[in-house]
């Protein structure tokens, strides 16, 4: 082998190496961790608990919250803060659910629930308007 020949083999071979060590050096994943200073979380549950009574809003065309849970006893009110009237009916008007009539924009109604059970309810002018009072 010449001597032009040999020196070009070692400098591809150095060149190679050097690749190899620079690639093995190479992170090859990297893994952050972000610790909070301050955090604060509030959540909104899908249903709520209240042995005392509850409070229902008919707005953007939905009871809000549309299911919750109250004691035996128990009295709900729904508030209309919607644009149009709204009323409050039990689907089943044999049980003794509420029954509210025309309810108009800004006006409440309440119900006392003085049975267990599972009430679903609607508002007969906008049938896609349910909700659920489960008492305990």
């Amino acid at each position: 082998m010449t001597t032009s020949k040999m020196l070009g083999f070692l400098i591809i071979l150095v060149i190679l190496v050097g690749a190899v060590v620079a690639y093995s050096k190479k992170p090859k994943s990297i893994t952050t961790t972000t610790t909070p200073t301050s955090s604060t979380q509030t959540q909104t549950p899908a249903s709520s608990t209240s042995p005392a009574g509850g409070n229902i809003k008919m707005t953007n065309m939905m009871f809000t919250p549309s299911q919750i849970s109250v004691a035996k006893g128990a009295t709900v009110t729904w508030t209309n803060d919607d644009t149009v009237t709204h009323t409050v009916v039990d689907d089943l008007s044999n049980v003794g659910g509420p029954a509210s009539g025309d309810i108009a924009p800004g006006a409440t109604y309440s119900f006392t629930f003085e049975k267990a059970g599972s009430f679903q309810y609607h508002c007969s002018i906008h049938s896609s308007m349910r909700g659920t009072i489960v008492v305990k």
